[in-house]
């Protein structure tokens, strides 16, 4: 699952990444129940590079940056539009892709909006966005595809839909603003429950943990 770190700074200098993952799970935190309603362009060139370039015109100009290096938000599904089952997880699938997005862009609001106050999980990974942001790193990868395994009775007390996920995700690391890797995450396959609940009509995620055994 997507793991969850944080960074150790001595002196104020990066000493590294440390990963915090338990139970197979990157640091999946324990459910708190809600009730239903409650829950950059590059710089031109200097003089010296360009006298550089013209006393070797046979090299190759430098590629400019792929499209593949520009960070795409993930589309918001239509189906989150449902006030049900079927909204609900999709809910749970849409929050889960937007973490590699808030992790290399620190747009967190949708992420924010969609936290329930008591979610954990939600917190230190929206922590670690601001993080790497102050720190002036770069995260890259980390996109992941999630898959419905099990939806549970929606509870009636609670207004909550447990629901059973298999997260695949792709390799992620995050480079210091000196070009040092600080941290590397293979990638990886994993499971967890996501309980999603309604808050003022919109979908919140209030807990992501560990499936229970059983």
């Amino acid at each position: 699952m997507m793991r969850t770190w944080t960074q150790a700074r001595s002196r104020g200098r990066p000493r590294g990444w440390a990963a915090i993952a338990g139970g197979g799970l990157a640091t999946m935190l324990a459910l708190a129940g809600c009730s239903a309603d409650d829950p950059d362009s590059p710089p031109p060139p200097s003089s010296s590079a360009e006298a550089s370039a013209s006393a070797s015109s046979s090299e190759p100009p430098s590629p400019s940056p792929s499209a593949s290096s520009v960070v795409v938000k993930p589309e918001r599904p239509a189906e989150m539009d449902d006030d049900g089952a079927a909204g609900a997880e999709a809910a749970a699938q849409y929050f889960l892709q937007l973490d590699s997005y808030i992790q290399a862009t620190n747009d967190t609001a949708e992420w924010e909006a969609m936290s329930h106050q008591e979610c954990d999980y939600c917190t230190n990974r929206l922590e670690q966005a601001h993080e790497i942001a102050d720190f002036g790193d770069t995260y890259k990868g980390g996109e992941s595809k999630v898959k419905v395994l099990q939806t549970y009775d929606q509870d009636t007390v609670s207004g909550i839909w447990p629901i059973d996920v298999e997260i695949t995700e792709n390799a992620s690391r995050i480079t210091s603003n000196e070009g040092e890797v600080v941290f590397e995450n293979e990638a990886n396959v994993s499971t967890a429950r996501i309980e999603v609940g309604r808050r003022g009509g919109e979908w919140v995620i209030v807990g992501v943990a560990d499936i229970p055994r059983s």
